[in-house]
């Protein structure tokens, strides 16, 4: 969901500023971090660097603390993390995450919380996961506040103005959030206008804009590249071992990072060879055959993995030997491929989800149906996968990578 959005530094700074003023952080938070910002700002300062963008953030961070392949290690570090970690979502996403853990309590004002609760057990009902419930409730709350904020006091009162001010506020996120929101929003008011909680169907007034993962071309890689990431990791190292291990499940079985990171050992089958898990993102249940490669890696990584009571496979190489989080595997993944020395043009992806795109679409090109790519890559529709068709043929048949096979427990 990159926007490829170009922000000076200064701009981002201020932006995510606001939104984190908005989101309720203390102004101590924001203080601190400003000091990073101010820190970074410098170091763009002295390189003649005014456009912010993931890889420049990391090359600061480089710079600072040097190898970044366990980052962070410390509490200053973490607050390096943390600091820079905002920015960065406000650059990829258009808003800043809460400051409370992910299953946050949403408050919704008087006026607007019942209709909002009822509307959300009504999604649950119909079997809405768990994230895209928590992302409707985000949406919902931020639009209720924004309707008390301009001076309503319930539901009833909303009418079509009130919707253009809404659009207008909006306006100032990503292309994919302001679609998001409207969509939210939309289903919304046509849930209310049904239950005769308001008078018209303004529902309908809500422009329909038109934006999907389509939209965006996957980033994938050649197997001559991702042979080139997984050869420059020193694996003579507890950390460069697990590494390996991890990056060979993004790019031979493609698993997300968040998966990798929450993988348990109660996923791992030995005696059939085979994982199993209820991915994070869709709740869906998927069954990969456990491959020679990334089984011997993973026994390989065991045998130095820090002693832990931790159920997660993958844990920190320091303490405190807790998982790993999906935007450290970013971290990770993101230095890899800079070592690798791979050509990687502007706006393309480089996290562990470029490693699952890559194996989808060498998949693709070696003729394996949609809907045996969908149950390896554990999608929830083949719609998800048919984004992958764009890619380029020519740029494909570069790419031969092994692929399991789809109808067996085994290699």
């Amino acid at each position: 969901m990159h926007t490829n959005k170009q922000y000076t530094l200064s701009e981002l700074v201020q932006a995510t500023k606001q939104e984190m003023e908005e989101r309720g952080y203390s102004e101590a938070t924001i203080k601190t971090y400003e000091k990073i910002w101010r820190m970074l700002s410098a170091y763009a300062q002295k390189n003649n660097h005014d456009q912010y963008s993931t890889a420049f953030a990391h090359d600061f961070l480089e710079s600072k603390f040097g190898d970044l392949a366990d980052f962070p290690r410390t509490c200053t570090q973490s607050e390096y993390f943390r600091g820079l970690n905002k920015l960065d979502e406000y650059y990829m996403y258009g808003f800043v995450s809460s400051k409370r853990p992910r299953k946050k309590a949403y408050v919704f004002p008087d006026g607007f919380d019942e209709q909002i609760r009822g509307y959300i057990d009504k999604r649950k009902s119909e079997g809405l996961s768990e994230k895209r419930i928590q992302v409707f409730m985000l949406y919902l709350e931020r639009f209720s506040h924004f309707c008390v904020d301009i001076g309503l006091k319930q539901i009833a009162q909303i009418s079509g103005d009130h919707i253009n001010q809404y659009l207008a506020y909006i306006i100032k996120y990503t292309v994919s959030t302001v679609t998001n929101s409207i969509c939210c929003i939309r289903a919304f008011l046509a849930y209310l206008y049904e239950r005769g909680s308001i008078g018209q169907d303004i529902s309908r007034l809500l422009p329909k804009v038109k934006h999907s993962s389509e939209d965006t071309i996957p980033s994938a890689y050649s197997r001559e590249e991702v042979d080139s990431i997984l050869k420059c990791i020193d694996r003579s190292s507890p950390t460069g071992i697990r590494n390996y291990a991890m990056l060979l499940l993004a790019s031979r079985l493609g698993l997300r990072a968040s998966d990798i990171c929450g993988l348990t050992f109660q996923c791992i089958d030995w005696e059939e060879n085979r994982i199993s898990l209820v991915t994070e993102k869709t709740d869906k249940q998927g069954v990969l055959p456990l491959l020679n490669e990334v089984g011997e890696a993973i026994i390989e990584y065991l045998k130095v993995r820090p002693f832990s009571g931790s159920s997660e496979v993958f844990l920190r190489v320091q303490p405190p030997y807790v998982r790993l989080t999906s935007t450290a595997l970013y971290w990770i993944t993101s230095e890899y491929i800079r070592r690798s020395k791979i050509h990687v043009p502007q706006g393309k992806k480089h996290g562990p989800h470029a490693l699952r795109h890559s194996l989808s679409s060498i998949m693709l090109e070696s003729s394996v149906p949609l809907p045996i790519i969908s149950d390896i890559l554990i999608h929830s529709s083949t719609d998800t996968t048919k984004v992958y068709l764009k890619i380029d043929v020519r740029q494909l048949r570069e790419c031969a990578l092994e692929v399991p096979s789809a109808h067996s427990g085994k290699e």
